[in-house]
């Protein structure tokens, strides 16, 4: 009959294959939920682990990391409670909405009186879209592994042997603090006379936007400075591991040891230069790009250059901060090169010796200098090996180019 069947016996239309479908079916899912809990308690530990290894000092620049909303969430939970995280989980979301302000030719359409075409408003976002993508970026390097394995211990390192993290001296941070905030009033002086003076919003829209647009920029205005400066932090202290690797070589070493120190901080590098790629498209590609449309539109639409001023000084000023990324590669590249002939020089003088025996192991220390002498070209962005004189180039190449243009802008205003 059907239905019939012996349970468990397998005859078709029997009850006992319903029965052993249900069994199977609570089976598998009992399984898969006792998976998804192990898993959860796994990220749980693995989270708790990596906040509680994390310490404030260990963040560059900590007290703009905390005002961009950089800092992870499970680093406030673990060091100041769930009431500390929740506040600064919504402070978070409301940087993130001002750092996403990205329909600025949106903006502008609706208060300007001027038409634009397309070739102006990918400009306009070119040029706003470099904030929010900088966030971004810091925001996935501050909570990826590769800032836990391979910048906290070097900052460590640094805080043991200096007591503190190399920072940038005091002239150019006043410099950069005083270039930031002339910005900032161009801005403000900007947005009154060629914007406020001229909408033909309501007013109370118009208001809206004359108070939230200019009181926000400071947040657009650092998330492009923090890219580069974290860089700089950064490059200075793969420079300090390089000296600490050159002062290991004083007296007489192990060759083993020394290589192991070299693979080390070679791999280091090599990270590095992984990680930062898309910083480096960032912090120098979309300045590129807008120099390049700004020198279109100073040959095809003077007026609206004119007219968005202030854009061309910020576009500068983003150059400014890409130079400054390109300088500090540069930096780790000519302090390797001279690490090594320094080496070479202890070598030969002879201020280093190795513990190996030259009879037995004198091999091991000529594959040693000659690994040495071939192991690193220098620090590469998108595969281009960065150098004094590449960086020296494109000043020049810019400036020849730049300032016909910049002449040219002048006598027409």
């Amino acid at each position: 009959e059907p239905g019939g069947g012996e349970p468990g016996g397998g005859e078709p239309g029997g009850g006992g294959n319903a029965e052993c479908r249900r069994v199977s079916l609570r089976t598998w899912a009992a399984r898969r939920c006792a998976r998804w809990r192990r898993r959860r308690a796994r990220r749980a530990a693995n989270r708790r682990r990596a906040g509680a290894d994390i310490r404030s000092s260990d963040f560059p620049f900590r007290r703009f990391n905390f005002l961009l909303a950089l800092i992870p969430v499970r680093f406030i939970y673990v060091t100041h409670g769930i009431l500390a995280a929740l506040i600064y989980a919504v402070y978070q979301i409301f940087v993130i909405f001002h750092i996403l302000a990205l329909p600025w030719a949106m903006y502008m359409q609706w208060m300007e009186p001027i038409a634009h075409d397309w070739f102006q408003t990918f400009y306009l976002t070119v040029i706003y879209c470099q904030a929010p993508l900088a966030w971004l970026f810091l925001r996935w390097l501050l909570n990826s592994d590769h800032f836990l394995t391979k910048i906290v211990p070097m900052i460590r390192e640094e805080q043991r042997r200096k007591g503190r993290l190399p920072c940038i001296k005091m002239h150019w941070r006043c410099l950069y603090g005083g270039i930031s905030f002339l910005v900032l009033c161009l801005y403000v002086i900007w947005f009154y006379f060629a914007v406020y003076q001229k909408s033909n919003l309501p007013i109370l829209p118009l208001q809206i936007m004359s108070v939230a647009l200019p009181v926000t920029f400071p947040y657009r205005l650092l998330a492009p400075v923090m890219l580069c400066q974290i860089f700089s932090v950064i490059a200075k202290l793969h420079i300090a591991r390089m000296g600490e690797y050159q002062a290991r070589h004083r007296g007489r070493n192990s060759g083993r040891a020394l290589f192991r120190l070299l693979k080390r901080n070679i791999g280091d590098r090599e990270a590095e230069e992984q990680a930062w790629r898309s910083g480096f498209l960032i912090s120098v590609g979309l300045p590129c790009i807008s120099v390049a449309i700004l020198v279109v539109l100073l040959t095809r639409c003077e007026d609206f250059v004119l007219y968005t001023w202030f854009f061309s000084s910020f576009v500068l000023y983003l150059v400014v901060q890409s130079a400054q990324t390109f300088v500090s590669a540069a930096q780790i590249t000519a302090k390797s090169k001279k690490v090594r002939l320094e080496i070479f020089e202890m070598i030969i003088m002879p201020e280093a010796t190795f513990t190996e025996n030259r009879t037995e192991d004198g091999f091991q220390v000529d594959a040693y200098t000659t690994y040495l002498s071939k192991c690193y070209p220098g620090f590469c962005v998108l595969g281009t090996l960065v150098t004094n004189e590449l960086v020296t180039q494109l000043g020049n190449v810019l400036a020849l180019t730049a300032l016909p243009l910049v002449v040219k802008y002048l006598v027409h205003t």
